[in-house]
């Protein structure tokens, strides 16, 4: 038996549905340019082309090593043609327009596809207007075109122009944030279900869990089930969910009953993906089973749901006959003596001629969730709700939930919470995230309360004729609704800056910046005595709060006060460092993708820091060092660390810092902070360090 034969779920899904010409060759006499730097950046060619060829996860690594390539020449059409692809094509979406764009500029006929596939790099960037115009452009031309091409540019250009539409009128007041990397990976994570008291997560994810993980067409790991608690107020450590739940193919969990003691999965193994139920015993999770429900075929069945009520089984699934195309939804009645009626397609209210997926119904059951790549999405998968009609018990036409969940990227396993249909969980691999598809969790915010002015009261108008008095109607007024004032917000920020060698107290200005404008709202100095400082806060929400001193390394923290908070006080201290040369300072949260030297976007508040640093202290000059663990073989984790400083140099002088006042160093695990044997020792020692060189 081949394992990577086997389909798994997110295989199934097929987010990425990308066409681009493979005859793009990057030719070395016309990427030349000098021979200094020649040798190297060739390399990085060769490199790319070679990952570009394996596919799946690889072309982000191609993305990464045609960059370095592009530093020695930025204008060959050809490699910017391949950055914008392997953008497409990886975690990188968002930035392959500007490569595209540079492509077609600098050679309009570098491929066939090129307006195609740069009207889709604009649409990961929200250009929708011109998207549609290169869009249109492709579909007009007189270039050859294959059928599957057509397809996509038309299939994009409704996107684009749905986009216009929903992005603008659908605007929601949701909270969203991710779930965190005790839930998310590198890898895809997806297809979560949470236990009725939402202390318990369940979700599938193709990250390797051991050395016995199974590689897959795509070169990703066959997916399994994990597991996460809820610890106070954060997701603990996912972990598998069971011995008997995993195998060496794909399982992914698709429903958990009310007592979560039976859990229903998608079983990768089973003809073409089947639908199995595992039962909790003894606090053990046994080994999945069929379900009894005539539901299974010979193609797929992918996602699985009761109705609130227990009457009927909703689910999806590719099967042929009765289908409006792609994969649909749909249902099964529960009968007299707990017979299930035949399967039943839910109809084109919901279903569409593309895939449906990851079905879900509100605690009422009178709201049906789902994931579609079809009706108006913006792009790839959207997330939609039809409601059931009170009169007739049909399905309302879907709608799509629109701005801010979903976007040109693809979100799906929209999953409500039991306790509070305000809250919900889904699923996105968005830009920003922690690698590939990512858990998010979201909360619909009530409207914003609507302040009707007090209009002053209409006088009676009287006519006095002679004797006559005639009193003229007046038209009865809306009843005057007049606004509660709300009460004033008394609380403060309150704290000390010491230094962080000498604890002495540090003389420092400090602003409050609000976050929504962007604006100093308050400022205030800390005592020169014993470093204290207290400032009034205008309202219980998020701040940055900016500590500058003289001859210290200004320093920025942000704050979230929540609506809950009922102490008058709100606690910060910080300490700041002095500046000397020879001085020493780790960047916290520096991130990087995994096992590579590309910077994620959560790095990006810390390295501004260090920036706002450099721009205040023009003389200064610095060494950016790169440290891994011991984990790895020695000559990778150096290359890796000189790499991972050199792409905080290259960050710093993209935003204006000269590079004469940078230098760059990796130094491997040679240089430990704390004690390797133990996994948060080694979380330490992987880091990025600055050290003042000249002040």
């Amino acid at each position: 038996m081949k394992y990577f034969l086997l389909p798994g779920l997110i295989l199934l899904l097929c987010i990425s549905d990308l066409s681009a010409q493979t005859d793009v060759v990057i030719r070395k006499k016309d990427f030349m340019t000098d021979r200094s730097g020649l040798a190297e950046a060739w390399r990085h060619v060769t490199n790319g082309n070679e990952y570009f060829r394996a596919k799946g996860i690889w072309y982000g690594y191609a993305f990464d090593e045609y960059l370095k390539a592009s530093t020695y020449n930025r204008l060959n059409p050809e490699l910017n043609y391949m950055l914008g692809i392997t953008a497409l094509l990886s975690d990188n979406k968002e930035r392959a327009a500007e490569f595209l764009l540079d492509s077609y500029t600098l050679k309009n006929e570098v491929s066939e596809d090129i307006l195609l596939v740069t009207g889709r790099a604009l649409q990961y960037a929200g250009r929708y207007s011109e998207a549609i115009e290169k869009l249109k452009g492709y579909l007009n031309s007189g270039l050859k075109k294959s059928d599957k091409n057509i397809a996509e540019a038309q299939k994009t250009l409704d996107e684009c122009n749905a986009a216009l539409v929903v992005l603008t009128d659908t605007v929601s007041r949701i909270e969203i944030s991710n779930a965190g990397p005790n839930i998310n990976s590198y890898s895809d994570d997806y297809s979560e279900v949470v236990s009725d008291d939402g202390n318990t997560m369940y979700f599938g994810s193709r990250r390797e869990l051991s050395n016995r993980s199974t590689l897959y067409e795509d070169s990703k790991f066959d997916e399994n089930i994990l597991v996460s608690v809820m610890l106070e107020k954060d997701w603990g450590l996912a972990i598998p969910a069971g011995r008997k739940l995993n195998s060496r193919l794909c399982e992914a969990p698709l429903y958990l009953n009310e007592s979560g003691d039976e859990l229903y999965v998608y079983a990768g193994y089973e003809k073409a993906g089947d639908i199995k139920v595992s039962v909790k015993k003894n606090r053990e999770w046994k080994a999945p089973v069929p379900v009894k429900f005539r539901i299974n075929s010979d193609r797929s069945e992918t996602s699985f749901t009761f109705t609130p009520a227990g009457d009927q089984i909703w689910f999806v699934s590719d099967r042929r006959k009765g289908s409006l195309g792609g994969k649909d939804i749909y249902y099964s009645r529960l009968l007299d003596r707990g017979r299930w009626s035949k399967p039943e397609n839910a109809g084109a209210a919901v279903n569409s001629v593309y895939d449906e997926e990851s079905v879900r119904f509100s605690t009422t059951g009178d709201t049906l969730w789902f994931g579609s790549r079809g009706h108006n999405t913006v792009g790839g998968f959207d997330i939609f709700y039809s409601v059931k009609n009170k009169q007739t018990g049909d399905w309302n036409k879907a709608v799509n939930l629109g701005n801010p969940v979903n976007t040109p990227w693809d979100e799906l396993f929209y999953y409500p919470m039991h306790t509070d249909d305000s809250s919900f969980f889904f699923v996105s691999n968005r830009s920003g995230g922690v690698g590939g598809l990512d858990v998010y969790s979201g909360k619909i915010l009530p409207p914003e309360p609507v302040m009707v002015p007090v209009l002053p009261p209409k006088p009676d108008t009287v006519i006095i004729h002679d004797t006559v008095i005639v009193v003229k109607e007046v038209a009865p007024q809306p009843p005057v609704v007049i606004p509660v004032q709300p009460e004033e917000v008394i609380l403060y920020l309150a704290g000390t800056v010491k230094d962080s060698e000498t604890s002495l107290p540090v003389l420092a200005k400090i602003d409050l910046i609000d976050l929504s404008t962007d604006m100093v709202v308050s400022t205030t100095a800390s005592s020169d005595v014993d470093g204290s400082y207290r400032l009034k806060l205008p309202a219980r929400k998020s701040f940055m709060v900016d500590f500058r001193g003289a001859g210290y390394l200004s320093d920025m923290k942000r704050i979230t006060i929540p609506e809950t908070f009922k102490d008058e006080v709100y606690k910060l201290d910080i300490t700041l460092i002095k500046v000397k040369v020879g001085k020493k300072v780790v960047l916290n949260n520096i991130l990087f993708e995994t096992g590579k030297a590309v910077l994620t976007s959560a790095s990006y508040a810390e390295l501004d820091r260090l920036l706002n640093i450099l721009q205040d202290e023009p003389l200064m000059r610095i060494e950016i060092s790169g440290h891994t663990d011991i984990t790895g073989s020695l000559a990778l984790n150096s290359r890796l660390s000189e790499e991972r400083a050199r792409a905080v140099v290259e960050y710093l002088s993209q935003k204006g810092i000269d590079r004469s006042r940078l230098e760059y160093k990796g130094f491997g695990p040679s240089q430990p902070i704390a004690d390797n044997a133990t996994a948060a020792g080694r979380a330490k020692n992987r880091r990025v360090e600055f050290k003042i060189l000249e002040f």
